[in-house]
């Protein structure tokens, strides 16, 4: 992981533009690159845990990719596609749902201030009891803010500071008004969990572990959170930057060099190895968890061991 400042402050020295205009483009084309390597692979700085699932199915809006799923750290569920879900012989399955259509709350007036946890709606309608630990989608704007805390029906407080800004207009970016906003937004993914006959299964405590949608990066001291020097980020905007300036050959020339420090980054955070199959004491392939079987007792805790 390393500071914004740093590869942003290289690139305009690459560059020879100092200008706060420059910066604030620069620092949009990182927003863009961060998110979207963020997104290709469960790297490890991004991942995050849902300790019980609600019963609705709707995950955090800053789910990017889901990689694992659990039940009482017992029962494994397996993923499938919704086609598969009666003709699956899978004790538990957990599949894509129909994402959410309609965000819980939306309006057209929140203000924020950079670098503060405090955001305001003349028209509100904040509730804690249904608002509080949902997201919300500010504008246009990069990444999900978790809320904290709702202080009244015009005012919530948020998991992280803001760090959204006026991407045309550097003077402005301390105070913006009239922000669109969502909560719960629109194409937040939902799960529908099933047994082995295609049941709806309802319980409360389903984990979840997915990798999560970065916040962007506005100050110089926001980390970016990918592995060693994100190299492969600057070289990235660098040829966004050429592109955008119609420098096709310089930009065709960096796509070597952007794979090269991409593969470092991945070899820094190398997915984790393989494990063997648990089998119980018969020899046979073992599923954790309640399970049809003839032979019950096959799978009991007492016949439980790795081979």
């Amino acid at each position: 992981m390393i500071a914004a400042g740093i590869p942003i402050k290289a690139v305009q020295n690459m560059i020879d533009d100092d200008s706060d205009e420059t910066k604030v483009v620069i620092r949009d084309f990182f927003n863009i690159v961060y998110q979207g390597i963020g997104s290709m692979r469960n790297w490890a700085s991004l991942r995050r845990y849902i300790s019980a699932m609600p019963s609705s199915g709707v995950l955090p809006a800053d789910c990017e990719q889901l990689y694992y799923v659990e039940d009482d750290t017992d029962y494994l569920y397996f993923h499938g596609g919704v086609p598969l879900r009666y003709t699956r012989n899978r004790l538990y399955n957990y599949f894509r749902d129909i994402g959410v259509a309609t965000p819980l709350l939306s309006g057209s007036d929140l203000a924020t201030t950079i670098n503060s946890t405090t955001v305001t709606s003349a028209t509100g309608g904040f509730v804690s009891a249904t608002h509080v630990g949902e997201y919300i989608r500010i504008g246009m704007q990069f990444g999900f803010y978790k809320i904290a805390s709702v202080t009244d029906t015009n005012t919530i407080v948020l998991s992280d500071a803001v760090r959204i800004a006026d991407l045309t207009d550097p003077s402005s970016a301390a105070n913006l008004t009239g922000q669109y906003f969502e909560i719960r937004p629109t194409g937040t993914k939902k799960l529908l969990f099933t047994n082995d006959e295609g049941g709806a299964i309802s319980s409360t405590t389903i984990k979840v572990w997915y990798t999560g949608v970065p916040l962007p990066v506005y100050n110089d001291y926001d980390m970016i959170l990918l592995p060693g020097n994100c190299e492969a980020v600057r070289v990235k905007v660098c040829q966004m930057m050429d592109q955008t300036d119609k420098y096709t050959n310089d930009a065709l020339k960096k796509v070597p060099d952007y794979d090269e420090e991409l593969e470092k980054m991945i070899a820094l955070d190398p997915v984790p190895t393989i494990q063997r199959t648990p089998r119980d004491k018969y020899g046979q392939r073992m599923a954790f968890g309640a399970r049809g079987t003839d032979n019950p007792g096959n799978y009991s805790s007492s016949g439980r061991r790795i081979v």
